[in-house]
């Protein structure tokens, strides 16, 4: 290796990590790790001799400035080009006093051929742009090919900054002083630096700092990678943003920046809506831009939908000759004028409901605008529909308000659905119904549930959906039947109801003082009465659970599992059920999981824990169960172990043990329930 000790370099690691890349910093791209082994290989540095504190990539760039600047000077008549391109790169992170570097630096850059060398020089150039000699240099190239000002912009922008005291280090794009002792930032600059999007954006993509593998392919890279160095600097980043807009606009950029480009547009107007609106206008007309893609990255804002004139500009997107042109436009156009209220979406929306192209997607920014839509949501599901249409059409509107005039035409749908999951189970039992299809049917009952249980035609259909052939789509009825105040998902484990259910018990008085009695009573009556018709329902689902065909839904809950865990959320309503569900929890040849849902389900009713706590606990702690096994459950999917045990089951019961233990506990002595019995077998 060469000595090291010529030109007292130290390594400028501040820059590698706070400028140009971020921390756990690995090799920007293969390419670039090549090169540099190259260069290594060649200056003959041998392992070990590196930064090793902020990453691999940093500790083989120190590991090449070991060698001195004069050896590393001299590889930039390497044979290899790629070598001669990884010089200025490891120079840029180099410390090393002026008189050292800059008199080689600054005649390289004039004559070396290669434009990705110049670039990357200049760049190394800009670490001594407070030389007058220096600064005059970069000014001239800034008039010279495209790669050197790029390189010439690049340099005088991304300065080390003074620190107190004289001494200087590099800072990140997020703190570089673009002004200090040079001024604001000239024109020349700004425009320099909107050169990235061609032939000075593929000298620089040339380089580790837009390695495809890291920043993307030409122009993307350079422009993502220049944009990037600027986030700390709004105000330029605005003045080359209108270039680069600009540019994108009459075709000069390639389309693949218009992402990075547009994004820029949409966080400086986060920033600041007032200074950065002009930016608005300009991504707007891009909805009318003749490629596709850069008119699908205008429409794809967070922000800028809140300013007027891009409003304007979705609008005119969203309808018309536009709106045919790029329905994929159109539609997200129509979703953001939908999120903000913005009635110019209604014709858009409208029609794409009558054409069944509306998803849920769609529809759900729209709940400001429901009382607009809802007619043309009903005429659509008054006709039969694939199963897909239905469930997107119920699920966009899941959040509206006003939905009880829509009640028929959901019922009409949900006894449709209800057939055709019917027809497949009855011919086979076994035979597993579209998912698509029982999802349609769950939604349909979660309307129902919500606007429908005044209703008697609906209360009638779901009565007869809930005995039906196929007890998913029977248990989502139930589901709905059971009223408001039970969670919106039919495969929810019956487990989340502990919360409120165990205050049915201990709370219910103090829930209800400060209710009139007759409103008390009032609500008591239909408790009572929703549980009356729900319990035999219910049951049902229990007592065919030997029939053969599925045993569990399209989310892997069980249907028996379910059903338990509803008649426990009904509390001591429930009370009818508990023989049945007491002979579940008590025999020994029903599945383990049942028993410990019968168990479950009889504390929340009975408050049985002397007959619960015995089988939770066999289920809880098998004989070849162990702290291992506990784990397990945590960390894979509900199936049996190395072991043997099963991981959900246990879980499931130890879960429920803990809850009772609990409330015992809380409650006191003499809180253990009245059902004396032996401790389970088998």
């Amino acid at each position: 290796m060469e000595s090291a000790g010529e030109g007292r370099v130290t390594f400028d690691w501040q820059s590698v990590v706070y400028r140009d890349f971020d921390v756990d910093l690995d090799e920007p791209g293969s390419r670039s790790g090549a090169a540099l082994d190259a260069l290594l290989d060649d200056l003959g540095v041998p392992e070990g001799e590196g930064w090793a504190l902020v990453g691999a990539w940093a500790e083989q760039l120190s590991r090449a400035l070991a060698a001195g600047v004069p050896a590393l000077l001299r590889r930039l008549a390497h044979p290899d080009v790629a070598v001669r391109r990884m010089v200025p790169v490891v120079l840029a992170y180099a410390a090393a006093p002026a008189d050292v570097i800059v008199p080689a630096i600054r005649e390289h850059s004039l004559h070396a051929p290669d434009p990705a060398v110049r670039l990357g020089l200049l760049v190394v150039l800009g670490r001594y742009a407070d030389r007058p000699a220096v600064r005059a240099q970069l000014r001239r190239c800034l008039r010279g090919e495209p790669a050197d000002a790029l390189g010439a912009a690049l340099g005088l922008l991304l300065r080390p900054a003074p620190r107190p005291g004289g001494a200087s280090a590099v800072v990140g794009s997020g703190a570089t002083s673009t002004t200090d002792g040079a001024g604001p930032v000239e024109d020349a600059v700004v425009e320099a630096l909107a050169l990235c999007g061609g032939e000075a954006g593929a000298a620089l993509g040339e380089l580790a700092w837009c390695d495809p593998e890291w920043a993307g392919a030409v122009p993307y890279g350079p422009v993502d990678a220049v944009d990037s160095w600027l986030v700390g600097t709004p105000e330029v980043r605005s003045r080359w943003l209108t270039l680069m807009l600009a540019a994108l606009g009459d075709g000069r950029l390639d389309a693949v920046a218009a992402r990075v480009l547009v994004e820029a547009a949409d966080r400086l107007y986060a920033a600041d809506s007032t200074r950065y609106a002009c930016h608005a206008a300009a991504v707007g007309a891009l909805l009318d831009h003749p490629d596709p893609a850069v008119r699908q990255a205008a429409a794809s804002t967070n922000y800028l939908q809140a300013c007027g004139s891009y409003l304007d500009a979705l609008a005119v997107a969203a309808s018309g000759p536009a709106a045919r042109r790029d329905p994929e436009v159109a539609q997200a156009a129509l979703a953001r004028l939908a999120r903000r209220g913005d009635r110019r979406c209604l014709p858009g929306l409208r029609e794409r409901v009558a054409a069944g192209t509306a998803g849920a997607e769609l529809l759900r920014p729209a709940a400001a605008l429901a009382e607009y839509l809802w007619p043309a949501i009903r005429e659509r599901l008054a006709q039969d529909l694939p199963a897909a249409e239905v469930n997107a059409l119920l699920s966009g509107t899941q959040q509206w308000r006003g939905g009880g005039p829509a009640v028929p035409e959901v019922v009409a749908a949900l006894e449709r659905l209800s057939r055709r999951v019917d027809a497949t189970v009855s011919g086979d039992p076994h035979a597993r119904p579209e998912f698509i299809e029982l999802e349609a049917a769950s939604a349909a009952c979660a309307f129902l549930r919500r606007w429908g249980l005044d209703d008697a035609r609906a209360l009638a259909v779901l009565r007869r959906v809930a005995v039906g052939a196929d007890p998913e789509t029977g248990l989502a009825a139930i589901r709905a039947l059971m009223g408001q105040n039970t969670s919106t998902d039919t495969t929810t484990r019956s487990s989340t109801r502990s919360s409120t259910h165990s205050s049915t018990r201990s709370s219910r008085h103090s829930s209800t003082d400060s209710l009139t009695d007759a409103a008390a009573d009032s609500a008591d009556s239909a408790a009572g009465e929703m549980a009356s018709q729900v319990i035999p329902l219910l049951l049902n689902v229990l007592a065919r659970r030997h029939r053969p065909g599925r045993v569990a839904g399209r989310r892997g809950w069980r249907f028996d599992d379910n059903a338990c865990g509803w008649l426990g959320e009904l509390g001591p309503r429930a009370g009818a059920a508990a023989p049945a569900l007491r002979g579940m929890r008590d025999d020994p040849a029903e599945a383990g999981a049942l028993r410990v849902a019968a168990a479950d389900a009889l504390w929340y009713i009975t408050g049985d824990a002397t007959g619960a706590v015995p089988v939770l606990r066999h289920f809880a702690n098998p004989g070849t169960a162990s702290a291992t096994a506990a784990t397990i459950v945590t960390q894979r999917a509900p199936v049996a172990n190395e072991g043997g045990v099963d991981a959900a089951l246990l879980a499931r019961a130890q879960d429920a043990l803990r809850r009772i233990e609990r409330e015992i506990a809380a409650a006191g002595p003499g809180d253990e329930g009245d059902d004396d019995r032996s401790a389970p077998t088998g």
